[in-house]
């Protein structure tokens, strides 16, 4: 028997209410300066995507991994360039609503789009935008080149399985690219 590896998603340009969007990010600390690690990747496309957002006027929420907390990579990457407004959360769990904080963050602004982005796409991007779309029915959009994975099988099948969720679900995720996110 052979198996085909399904096609990625496809990616589309949208345009987002800015008033209504949150962009979080993912465990990016402090890591990211080293650039032999893999999510290093990530730093040039998503500096620039917060300062759009920034313009814009999006509500930017960070997260670290609970286990960095008082750690030298426990802190929000400095290249940044992180505003005392925007958040950082330290859930203990993969899904970061874990804890209720984020959830109640979002839930303070009414909002009802989420934009994701992260270091290790099969597991906190994988849980918190399962979570976010499945039980919380927020909109999602995932711009494939603002999340990253260990290896390209991890992201590739994590990709997929978004578009194979149930009970409607799948219909609330979104594909794009960084630079095609706009916000109105």
């Amino acid at each position: 028997m052979t198996t085909h590896a399904p096609e990625p998603p496809h990616t589309k340009a949208v345009t987002l209410d800015a008033g209504k969007t949150a962009l979080l990010v993912l465990d990016l600390s402090e890591q990211l300066a080293d650039p032999k690690e893999i999510c290093s990747r990530l730093v040039p496309g998503i500096t620039g995507f917060l300062d759009r957002a920034r313009a814009a006027g999006v509500f930017i929420a960070f997260t670290i991994s609970a286990s960095l907390r008082g750690a030298t990579t426990g802190h929000v990457y400095s290249g940044f360039g992180r505003k005392q407004s925007e958040p950082v959360i330290y859930p203990d769990g993969f899904d970061k609503f874990t804890s209720g904080e984020l959830q109640a963050l979002l839930t303070a602004r009414n909002l009802d789009t989420l934009v994701i982005t992260g270091y290790r796409t099969n597991i906190s991007v994988l849980n918190t935008a399962t979570k976010a779309a499945r039980e919380l029915h927020y909109r999602v959009v995932i711009p494939v080149d603002g999340v990253v994975a260990l290896t390209d099988y991890e992201q590739q099948y994590t990709l997929f399985q978004f578009t194979v969720l149930p009970a409607g679900a799948a219909e609330r995720f979104t594909f794009s690219t960084l630079d095609t996110i706009s916000f109105k």
